[in-house]
């Protein structure tokens, strides 16, 4: 009976993001630098699904999950520090405006987690992306073997500045996946 419930918790954790991001593979250099290199060719006209939560959980939709300070087991969620998600969004895929593609992004799920030890960082970014009125999906995760928080007190973290290129990555990753180029 013990193995049992082992079984069915072990399969709850693994289901979660945080869990799925805490043993995913980091991106390798190799893999960084291939991406920052591709091209999108893509005029992004409309980005939505992007509202921040008040009161964040593992469920929300665009969050950040601070956890492990200093061997603490500090835990918590917040939204991310972006006001500007439409901005955001055509900076992580290049947008231009002179690009015969025209896109709509729908961000279904932005996860952020960052991890004091090993220190990591890691974002999966889940999008639909609307050409016309044919959807596609994609999905990207980057994970970055480096500090992505600092502490500020017991129970407050903030984001290291860096850590938004990795959100830019993964949302890019995304998209190349739902157009088939990733």
């Amino acid at each position: 009976m013990p193995k049992f419930f082992t079984i069915i918790l072990l399969s709850v954790l693994a289901g979660c993001t945080t869990n799925q991001l805490h043993f995913a593979a980091y991106t390798s250099e190799t893999e960084l630098a291939a991406l920052i290199q591709q091209s999108t060719d893509v005029d992004v006209t409309a980005v939505t699904g992007t509202e921040n939560c008040s009161a964040c959980t593992e469920r929300s939709n665009i969050v950040w999950h601070a956890a492990n300070y200093n061997g603490a087991l500090y835990q918590g969620f917040a939204a991310l520090p972006i006001k500007d998600w439409e901005t955001f969004v055509q900076d992580a895929l290049e947008s231009r405006p002179q690009s015969p593609t025209k896109v709509k992004v729908v961000i279904e799920r932005i996860f952020l987690k960052t991890w004091s030890d090993p220190a990591y960082y890691a974002c999966q970014a889940e999008i639909s992306v609307f050409v016309g009125a044919t959807e596609h999906k994609g999905k990207g995760i980057v994970k970055i073997h480096a500090p992505g928080q600092q502490l500020i007190r017991a129970d407050l973290a903030t984001l290291n500045p860096e850590t938004l290129a990795a959100i830019r990555l993964s949302l890019k990753s995304a998209y190349l996946n739902a157009m088939g180029r990733h």
